[in-house]
């Protein structure tokens, strides 16, 4: 038959609350048949005293039952010896007001042992009490037992190298506690029934009676996430230094091919300063002999009246004008992309472009507002040359007007008159450097200057309604230097 401690210990209660009571009895009626009236009545505190203590509930009524006993004993025994009857009435309320107090302290006592014994049992961490002088396990929650995957019975005074395994680590525990009485947050290792071993976080007090009180906290989990976050970080920090490391070897590269373009370009630099320098004079030089030739042609038109020679001489003028055009020509195309774009304020531009032109009563509307854009440093020979298009061939021009409107892959800047407009059959031929009433050159010219940097134009206007320039300017190629687009 297996039997718990429980009921071992309830077993020897009652047998030792049984053996007192006899006794006390027994020595009543011995005492009383021999004369002795002394020692006995002190003998039933002792039952009294252990039954209250078992079972403080019933603590009163038991101590009655004994007081009874023991007066009915010394009533029928003693002969109604008045002088110690009263003696034994007054032990008779003794012995109740003993079971009353030590009822009443006894229930205290077991209540905050219920208290107590609730908190131990209830507790979220694992609670287990050990002796100090023996190191051997003296009680355990059920938390306590279930981390360590044991019943509570099979810990209960056994070793507590059993479930710390590591003598050391052990060794050095109990040493703390005795030299300071407790111990703070200690990680120690515990070993589980199945002999795995896993981190607890471990607080511990002695108690007055060499009993240590250990609250133990299962950190296995926590202690396997540190090492992985632990991991991918000296993963990711080992990965940033091995980035930066590149980052670095590159932008040494990079720095190395930057100086080399920097020269590249000084010497592209120096060769089209060279090249300019020599274009410049040579355009001035053909430009001196084209004159030389323009002043004999007069002077042989003067000397001359065969009509036949004549004609000769004003197609070699013509031809000769014409040179002299195209070696405009090549010094203005010459300067496209000469210098680096910028941003330009397009109002100001359109302003600056037309100062110098004669505009008559042709009035201007400048709607533009803060509009900027980024753009070849020529533009205003871009508005220039829209402007002075309009007044040399739209003929009956009263009014230019420059505007915008924002569109969902950028900005188109208009410019319209109200001219004869320009036939359809020649609104692509104008953007190329033969022209149906002219060289051309000028809006060939805007054309690739608004080009350099993404920009395009196309002409829209209504022939014998005025023309209608759209240049197109995409997305972070324009800004506006203020909030207020009509500033």
């Amino acid at each position: 038959m297996i039997t718990t401690p429980s009921v071992k210990r309830q077993a020897f209660w009652t047998v030792l609350i049984l053996a007192t009571t006899f006794f006390a009895v027994y020595s009543t009626v011995f005492s009383l048949t021999h004369g002795i009236y002394e020692v006995y009545p002190f003998l039933y505190f002792l039952p009294i005293i252990l039954f209250v203590y078992q079972y403080p509930r019933w603590g009163v009524l038991f101590s009655l039952f004994m007081s009874t006993i023991y007066l009915l004993l010394v009533y029928f025994i003693s002969n109604f010896d008045p002088g110690f009857i009263a003696v034994s009435t007054a032990w008779f309320v003794i012995f109740v007001t003993i079971g009353v107090v030590t009822s009443s302290f006894a229930e205290g006592l077991r209540a905050e042992e219920r208290k107590y014994r609730g908190i131990f049992e209830n507790s979220q961490a694992g609670i287990f009490t050990f002796d100090i002088t023996s190191e051997r396990i003296r009680e355990l929650n059920n938390k306590c037992a279930r981390m360590l995957k044991y019943q509570k019975e099979d810990l209960i005074d056994k070793d507590v190298a059993l479930i710390l395994p590591n003598g050391f680590d052990r060794e050095t525990f109990i040493d703390e506690i005795r030299s300071l009485g407790k111990t703070g947050d200690t990680e120690l290792r515990f070993q589980t029934r199945d002999a795995v071993v896993r981190h607890f976080l471990i607080s511990a007090s002695l108690s007055q009676n060499n009993i240590v009180i250990c609250s133990a906290i299962d950190i296995t989990e926590r202690k396997l996430a540190e090492r992985v976050i632990q991991k991918a970080k000296d993963e990711l920090e080992q990965r940033v230094r091995e980035r930066t490391d590149e980052l670095l070897r590159s932008n040494d590269a990079l720095k190395m091919e930057i100086q080399e373009r920097r020269r590249f370009e000084s010497a592209i630099q120096l060769a089209n300063r060279k090249l300019n320098t020599l274009s410049s004079i040579t355009r001035h030089d053909i430009l001196n002999q084209i004159t030389a030739i323009v002043m004999y042609l007069s002077l042989a038109e003067e000397i001359t009246t065969e009509p036949p020679v004549l004609d000769h001489l004003q197609k070699i003028g013509q031809l000769t004008e014409l040179i002299q055009a195209q070696i405009r020509f090549t010094k203005d195309y010459q300067s496209i992309g000469a210098n680096a774009p910028l941003w330009q304020q397009v109002s100001a531009t359109v302003k600056s472009a037309i100062k110098n032109l004669d505009m008559g009563s042709v009035r201007v509307e400048n709607e533009l507002g803060s509009l900027e854009i980024y753009a070849d440093y020529l533009l205003e020979k871009v508005f220039f040359n829209l402007v002075d298009n309009s007044l040399r061939h739209g003929e009956k021009v009263t009014m230019c007007r420059f505007l915008y409107q924002e569109e969902e892959d950028g900005i188109t800047i208009l410019y319209e008159d109200d001219g004869i407009g320009i036939p359809a059959n020649a609104k692509d031929k104008i953007f190329r450097r033969e022209y149906y009433r002219n060289t051309g050159y000028g809006m060939f010219l805007t054309h690739e200057i608004l080009s350099i940097t993404d920009l395009t134009i196309r002409e829209t206007g209504e022939p014998g309604h005025g023309v209608r320039f759209e240049i197109h300017v995409p997305a972070g190629a324009f800004r506006f230097a203020a909030d207020n687009k009509n500033a």
